[in-house]
């Protein structure tokens, strides 16, 4: 999920009835939209949508695309008289099919519920880049001294969970490969996580990996990234998605940690997903999961790769 600051648009288009489904959005004059921000890709956003006429509003989970702001979980909502939140009835509310421009504003803003304690240190750059340095593992995982090899299979895809506790522009992904079965290529990409907990929109596509020799494996050329020079990612959940035409084994540990989607003590490992996939159809904008079960290294614990990412606060 990612967010931008001073973003807000207006909209005289609402589709659904009487104006409680996707939001057609339109520039506001000398203020940033959420395509100046965020691109014209399908994003996940917390939005916010204000009845500045009637004092009504919302605010919930959505993804934008194409200027066009679909509302996939409405969260909490003001209809002037009564307000809702998770622990009620939540719908969307109906703001009118053609309001008139200007009188419906749709925004990124500030929530009470994304605020919380953070521990920076963790994202933060040490001075030497000597093999992870750089490139610090996700905040819900530590290397340690386990060193297990996970097993990535051909034409699998693979989605991992990753958090971050403090914003920062993205410039940078690191893999350890332990080993391969032949000369290969990995293609990964970096994804947002959606309402639901699962990987949902694709925001950046990497370069592809060769797989040939063994050892750190490390992408910052930015400028050939999609899209180029590198994203901003405030803190909170992504997922790295990967898959390739060799089997390969990622350096990576089995230790019981905090995971985005694991069940431990009898009902399953991992804090990876897999899914059928196509290694010459590559990574898709959005995974389907049709079929997704998680990436089981056995009893002894999570299997979970070393995936670092260089973010520059």
């Amino acid at each position: 999920m990612r967010a931008g600051n001073y973003v807000e648009e207006t909209t005289t288009a609402i589709a659904g009835a009487s104006g409680n489904g996707a939001v057609t959005l339109t520039a506001i004059a000398n203020t940033p939209r959420f395509s100046t921000v965020l691109g014209t890709g399908a994003t996940t956003v917390r939005y916010v949508i204000e009845d500045t006429v009637n004092k009504k509003f919302e605010s919930g989970i959505g993804t934008v695309a194409a200027n066009v702001l679909t509302r996939s979980r409405p969260q909490i909502t003001w209809d002037g008289a009564t307000y809702k939140d998770a622990s009620s009835s939540v719908a969307a509310l109906a703001f009118g099919s053609t309001p008139a421009s200007g009188n419906i504003k749709i925004r990124m803003a500030p929530l009470a519920e994304i605020a919380g304690a953070l521990k920076p240190g963790r994202q933060q750059i040490t001075d030497a880049d000597n093999l992870w340095a750089l490139y610090p593992i996700s905040e819900h995982m530590q290397a340690g001294s386990n060193g297990s090899a996970r097993t990535f299979y051909p034409n699998i895809e693979y989605y991992a969970g990753y958090k971050m506790s403090t914003a920062g522009l993205l410039t940078g992904i690191r893999i350890d490969l332990r080993t391969t079965s032949g000369a290969g290529t990995l293609k990964w990409a970096l994804y947002d996580v959606g309402h639901n907990g699962l990987p949902n929109n694709k925001l950046v596509t990497f370069n592809n990996v060769n797989l040939s020799a063994t050892g750190l494996k490390t992408d910052t050329a930015v400028a050939s990234w999609a899209p180029a020079n590198g994203i901003w990612l405030p803190p909170g959940w992504y997922v790295i998605g990967m898959i390739c035409d060799v089997q390969i084994d990622l350096g990576g540990n089995t230790n019981n940690i905090d995971s985005l989607y694991c069940r431990s003590n009898g009902y399953g490992y991992g804090d990876t997903l897999r899914v059928a996939g196509s290694f010459a159809s590559g990574l898709p904008a959005t995974p389907s999961l049709s079929g997704a079960s998680m990436n089981d290294p056995g009893a002894s614990g999570h299997g979970n790769a070393w995936i670092g990412l260089k973010v520059i606060a």
